[in-house]
């Protein structure tokens, strides 16, 4: 049987879970001979199929935090075929919003668009304390461009992949940000 924690020890760049667990601030946990450590998600991918772990150390528990007052998640995916293929792309953006629209915290992460799932830290810096709105959202999206590196496969060229990005991370911030804006209570 799979599990997430198998999942993500596996480090395949193309699945859905990394990204997702990095915009969440998601720790890994691993066990050894030696005890017990815990990994933050965006420190976890070192390279292609490739983890921090240790020879000697599994996967145990992933743990998700809390996440904060006026946050709302999304995450997108552009399929070429069928729900059961890779992403050409993937995107999991988290936002928290104050009560004037502003950022006050942002998690972007994507799948599928180089060696290891991408933080996407210079489009988090720049959504910080901005307005929550369309203009932000596009300028922001330019900015993954320089975070990414795709790969190209029969899913898209290298090009196809990085407008893709652009386009999926845009989506991925107004849909998190529609979802923080909602009271309390309502999907």
């Amino acid at each position: 049987m799979a599990t997430i924690g198998g999942a993500v020890a596996h480090a395949d760049p193309n699945l859905d879970t990394p990204p997702a667990l990095m915009a969440m601030d998601a720790q890994i946990i691993a066990h050894s001979p030696r005890g017990q450590r815990s990994i933050p998600a965006d420190q976890f991918f070192t390279g292609y199929y490739e983890t921090v772990l240790a020879q000697d150390e599994i996967v145990t528990e992933i743990l998700i935090p809390e996440q904060s007052a006026g946050s709302g998640v999304a995450f997108l995916k552009f399929l070429p075929a069928t729900q059961d293929d890779y992403a050409t792309v993937s995107v999991a953006a988290r936002l928290a919003l104050d009560g004037n629209g502003i950022i006050s915290e942002a998690r972007v992460a994507l799948g599928a668009a180089a060696m290891v799932p991408v933080r996407a830290k210079t489009v988090e810096a720049m959504l910080s304390g901005r307005v929550s709105d369309a203009t932000t959202f596009r300028e922001a999206a330019l900015l993954v461009l320089d975070e990414i590196d795709p790969i190209a496969d029969f899913r898209g060229s290298v090009e196809y992949k990085r407008k893709m990005a652009v386009v999926h991370v845009r989506r991925a911030l107004v849909e998190a940000s529609a979802k923080a804006m909602r009271p309390v209570g309502l999907s």
